[in-house]
């Protein structure tokens, strides 16, 4: 697993563009795209211009390296899907890279979901996207 504090320290300029980048490898190794993927500076929603898996797939990614909780950025994620709709249409399936973990929540002694991450995946579902989440773990 990556320790992130080193990323941070060796990466201290600016972390977040290099773990942009490192997701752009992943994402681009994952899709065979050898020669990379069209993108613009600080492109709307998504990483890059989304690309297509088949006729039915339409597929971006999100890079988000924080400091702090995933449930302190829901809102942000909820933004970045209802932009990603707006302005790819036809896009269906975003993966979401991020170096956090979401916390375990427990409502009368049960564990569930956080409530952020629950209603961030409603509100993909409700556009018509399938969200990937690639958190800690992932890397």
């Amino acid at each position: 697993m990556v320790d992130w504090e080193k990323f941070k320290a060796k990466y201290s300029q600016n972390p977040q563009y290099h773990f942009e980048w490192l997701c752009y490898l992943i994402f681009c190794r994952k899709y065979n795209q050898p020669y990379g993927i069209s993108r613009y500076a600080n492109q709307s929603a998504i990483e890059t211009s989304p690309i297509q898996e088949d006729v039915d797939v339409c597929i971006g990614f999100q890079a988000k390296f924080y400091d702090t909780r995933l449930s302190s950025h829901k809102d942000e994620l909820l933004s970045m899907l209802e932009k990603a709709k707006r302005d790819y249409p036809h896009l269906n399936k975003i993966y979401l890279f991020t170096n956090q973990e979401w916390a375990q929540s427990f409502h009368h002694g049960k564990a569930q979901d956080p409530i952020g991450k629950i209603e961030i995946e409603e509100k993909a579902q409700t556009l018509n996207i399938d969200l990937i989440w690639n958190t800690k773990r992932f890397f």
